[in-house]
């Protein structure tokens, strides 16, 4: 039996024997901690060596941000020096927003994030270490080693006043943060989307609206809903035919492909056989390799020279030697003999030479064959084939497509409508379009037409509100069922439990201290992890049977889901299973004291997630710096493979990031922390490491390796925020539940208070910042126009216009007006006004001589007070001013810039650090007619990528 587990609080109410011994002996928490962080450490110090090593030879693998061709110009990020440790201090100096100008804005705002748990963190080992370690140290509990710094060694019941205190300023701390955090979303967003960077492409100025009823769906009739603003509309229709012959098309394309590296690879094999066996065509350097040559050179292949034949002129079809559509021409050579083989070299025959080169060398039997279905399974030369295959697809795609245009099929029950400007989208987007519920929903504005998934768009109204509360009830049964694998993992922590109470696991007593340590402290946060790595993948596929329209939605969709995931598996259930496993044997056999011994237990259920955060912080993080299979991919096997198509798309091919699997595990990470900041403070600490180590490894990674093709345009940023809140609200509920057990009601009695204080701050939030999360103002839209038309910055964000000479004229506007009783319609010349009196005339009623009462001695009080010397005193003794509301004018020290993020951090300060030299979009029209079409309307037609080779 645990000796931690059972009462050892003052007051406790049983009587059983089931008090904790004056000196607990067999807590492991500091030896599964030290097991823990052994391995761990020792791996990441090797991970971080092969970083250092690899990272000077292979540019691919380590920075291909840095030179890949296929980026653009303004999409590549600044280069490194390539010594030993000379990169560090330029990496160190590079700022965060060069991701923000040079990949994403969702890779820099999840910087962003991890910093602001580090930050949360590091504030709360600032609050709480100096504090609450000591409180819980002499506590006046019997627990050892970790358990001793939890306040589960707090037997005092009075003592828990400390507890709420910290608890209303460090969760305060964090909702201010959160609060902040938005505002400064906000802004960025707002500047990031109408800067040129995105204000300038085509998908910004697109929306798209679902269910659409069909009698609309004609441009006509969409032109006169949304008026002059429209300029381009897209009716996509139903293209099954088209589909599946672009795709035959495209396998057969690969197959051609396929089959004619291969027929050159056979011809090839033959050429140099005929080369090392002497051919008399072909001049072979067969001399034997110069002296002091090792075995191994002289093992090599001899050279190999192609005797230079130039063919001559096209000769008539009466010449004396014959054309056969199967071979090259045959040359003669210098003595008058046949030329029966030709070398043409890499640059391959001239255009005047028919039929196969290849013949020449290999056989018609070992030319590629296949049996297609089409054929009834009868063998054919698959090049041939391909090639007449591709001749007959040719005009039934063009076919197809042209009646498409033409407006022939059934159109799909959504729009894409492009309009003039940006704003004028953004207005479209925020206006109800239909007056029926569910019809013609705004969906999405600024998508691109790659990120469609068009199998959504053909649902109806109701179907999508089926299939979402199909998806919905799919994920809850998920979340139940992986309760099981996940309380498994977490009752492995408990490694004595377990063998006790299954007698055939005993033997694992017998192992060493140190193999226990590994198995209880390592392998569950490894098995966890292994675990949730499949749930993105399933919850994908829910997003996309739910209807969601692209790929950025499906991530956000897949966020929302994972989270639960993480916050039930990996804290909840894992947190009960540890906890619950080493009291269960106690409480069966003394079902009273349950109370006593969950409060002395739950806080030691923290130990688990020490190890998880190390595990999170150096193994993992070591992991994603050293890119052991990129390596192996681009380093070992870089010139593995027979297709230039394949090798030339893994080579430019970035690895793309999932944020909807990436932000749960992460902000888990942060509810965390939250949840065990007062129960166990050094989860604190080690969080903040862990969290500062990957926030450098996916630095390192969004600066020089990852992809920034999913763009979500920062979504994924508020929705973490929001998800961080859920790790306040588990630590007032489990304060609240501890207080409870302990029996201190007057600390209970509080921090239920800072229950309802949070839920009310949580909810104002939320209805104050959620127009603004995924809407564009018009304040904004207006500054930033003033600012392309040269004003400003200054001026343009109090929204003056130098160059509009009214501006200088609003006074005298203002004495033109009309006085508030004069109708301009009115054809009597002259307009009696009446006799004026004073306001204080004429006073009727109670309620007017109250008001009159009122106002009078207020203006008296208010003139005794300004001729009192107490506003002078104020004005000595005012500080708070300055914090309260600082002037924008004057510089702020850094806590006066944290403090205001609408002052100092607003849309017009954040607008500069976007820059404006982009490239421009230019949108070819014979594209721009299709561009929201169908993929099987967009494909172009595939071109086949033949390698130039030795035989020609």
């Amino acid at each position: 039996s645990d000796p931690r587990v059972g009462s050892a609080r003052d007051n406790a109410t049983t009587s059983s024997a089931l008090r904790v011994p004056s000196q607990a002996v067999n807590s492991s928490s500091f030896s599964t901690l030290f097991m823990t962080f052994v391995p761990v450490t020792i791996y990441a110090v090797v991970c971080v060596l092969i970083f250092l090593v690899l990272r000077r030879k292979y540019a691919r693998v380590y920075l291909p941000r840095a030179f890949l061709n296929s980026l653009d110009p303004y999409e590549q990020s600044p280069n490194l020096p390539s010594g030993w440790f000379n990169w560090l201090k330029p990496f160190y100096q590079t700022p965060d927003t060069v991701v923000l100008n040079h990949a994403s804005l969702d890779g820099f705002l999840f910087l962003r994030f991890l910093k602001v748990l580090c930050i949360i963190c590091s504030f709360g080992c600032c609050l709480t270490w100096p504090i609450l370690v000591p409180y819980h140290v002499y506590g006046g509990g019997t627990s050892v080693q970790l358990d001793l710094l939890t306040l589960g060694n707090v037997i005092h019941p009075k003592w828990f006043y400390l507890h709420a205190v910290l608890a209303w300023i460090f969760f305060g701390f964090i909702l201010y943060m959160v609060s902040r955090e938005c505002i400064y979303f906000i802004s960025l967003r707002q500047a990031y989307l109408l800067s040129p960077l995105y204000s300038n492409r085509l998908s910004s100025r697109v929306v798209l609206f679902t269910c659409v009823p069909q009698q609309i769906l004609n441009e006509r009739k969409l032109r006169r809903i949304f008026g002059d603003s429209v300029k381009n509309i897209w009716i996509p229709r139903d293209t099954e035919d088209l589909d599946e012959l672009v795709k035959e098309r495209e396998q057969t394309a690969n197959r051609l492909e396929k089959a004619e590296i291969a027929l050159i690879k056979k011809a090839n094999v033959a050429y140099q056989k005929a080369a090392k066996q002497g051919h008399p065509d072909i001049e072979t350097n067969l001399e034997s390799p110069a002296s002091g040559c090792s075995n191994e050179e002289s093992a090599k292949e001899p050279e190999v020279n192609v005797l230079p034949q130039s063919p001559p002129s096209i000769s008539s079809p009466t010449d004396t030697f014959s054309a056969s559509p199967t071979s090259p021409r045959e040359f003669e050579r210098a003595d008058g003999t046949p030329i029966l083989k030709t070398s043409y070299g890499f640059s391959g025959p001239p255009p005047d030479i028919n039929g196969s080169v290849a013949a020449q060398w290999i056989s018609y039997q070992e030319r590629p064959v296949h049996r297609p279905i089409a054929n009834y399974g009868r063998r054919v030369d698959t090049i041939k084939w391909t090639r007449n295959r591709l001749k007959k697809l040719a005009p039934e795609i063009g076919k197809l497509r042209s009646q498409y245009r033409k407006g022939v099929g059934r159109p799909i029950p959504a729009v894409f409508i492009e309009f003039h400007t940006q704003v004028d989208a953004q207005s479209a987007y925020q206006t109800l379009a239909h007056h029926r519920a569910n019809h013609m929903r705004p969906e999405i504005v600024g998508l691109r037409p790659q990120e469609i998934i068009w199998s959504s768009l053909y649902m109806p109204w109701w179907e999508r509100i089926i299939r979402r509360f199909l998806i919905q009830a799919f994920i809850a049964a998920m979340v139940i069922f992986w309760t099981l694998p996940a309380a498994a993992v977490g009752m492995v922590a408990s490694i004595r439990f377990i063998t006790g109470l299954i007698p055939f696991l005993s033997f694992l007593n017998s192992l060493p201290q140190v193999v226990l340590g590994l198995i209880s402290g390592l392998l569950p946060p490894v098995a966890l992890a292994v675990l949730m790595s499949l749930v993105p993948v399933i919850l994908r596929a829910c997003a996309r049977q739910a209807g969601e329209v692209t790929e950025a939605r499906v991530e956000l969709f897949c966020q929302n889901g994972y989270f639960l995931f993480q916050v039930v598996q990996v804290f909840l259930i894992t947190t009960l299973a540890s906890a619950v496993s080493s009291v269960l044997q106690k409480v069966i056999k003394d079902p009273l004291s349950i109370k006593d011994t969950l409060a002395a237990n739950l806080p030691t259920a923290s130990n688990f997630y020490i190890s998880y955060f190390i595990l999170q912080g150096l193994a993992m993080s070591a992991t994603r710096i050293v890119h052991l299979m990129s390596w192996i991919r681009h380093g070992l096997m870089g010139g593995v493979g027979d297709n230039p198509r394949k090798r030339t798309a893994k080579y430019h091919r970035l690895r793309k990031i999932h944020w909807g699997a990436v932000y749960p595990v992460f902000t888990n990470m942060g509810v965390i922390a939250i949840s065990y900041s007062l129960i166990a403070p050094i989860v604190l600490g080690v969080a903040a490491i862990g969290l500062y180590l990957i926030y450098l490894s996916f630095r390192w990674n969004l600066l020089y390796v990852y992809s920034a093709e999913r763009d979500s345009r920062g979504l994924h940023y508020p929705r973490a925020l929001k998800h961080t809140l859920t790790g306040v609200y588990f630590a007032e509920i489990c304060v609240v539940g501890l207080f409870g057990l302990n029996g201190a009601y007057g600390p209970l009695v509080m921090t239920f208070g800072l229950i309802i204080f949070t839920t009310l701050v949580h909810i104002s939030l939320s209805d104050a910042l959620n127009p603004l999360l995924y809407n564009l103002p018009r304040t904004v839209a207006a500054e930033e126009a003033l600012r392309a038309a040269g004003n400003n910055p200054i001026d343009a964000s109090n929204l003056e216009d130098k160059d509009d000479p009214l501006e200088h004229d609003a006074e005298l506007q203002q004495d033109h007006g009309y006085d508030s009783d004069f109708d301009p319609g009115d054809p009597t010349e002259h307009v009696s006004h009446g006799e004026q009196h004073s306001r204080v005339a004429g006073v009727e009623g109670s309620d007017a001589a109250v008001k009159l009462t009122t106002r009078t001695v207020s203006g008296f009080a208010r003139k005794k007070f300004y001729a009192s010397p107490i506003p002078g005193l104020i004005s000595k003794i005012d500080f708070w001013s300055y914090f309260l509301a600082p002037d924008p004018s004057v510089q702020p020290n850094f806590f006066i810039k944290w403090l205001h993020p609408e002052i100092f951090q607003d849309y017009h300060v954040l607008r500069q650090q976007i820059p404006n030299d982009v490239p421009e979009y230019g949108v070819d029209e014979s594209v721009l007619k299709d561009a929201y079409s169908p993929p099987s309307m967009r494909m172009r037609t595939p071109r086949i990528w033949i390698p130039r080779d030795l035989a020609g």
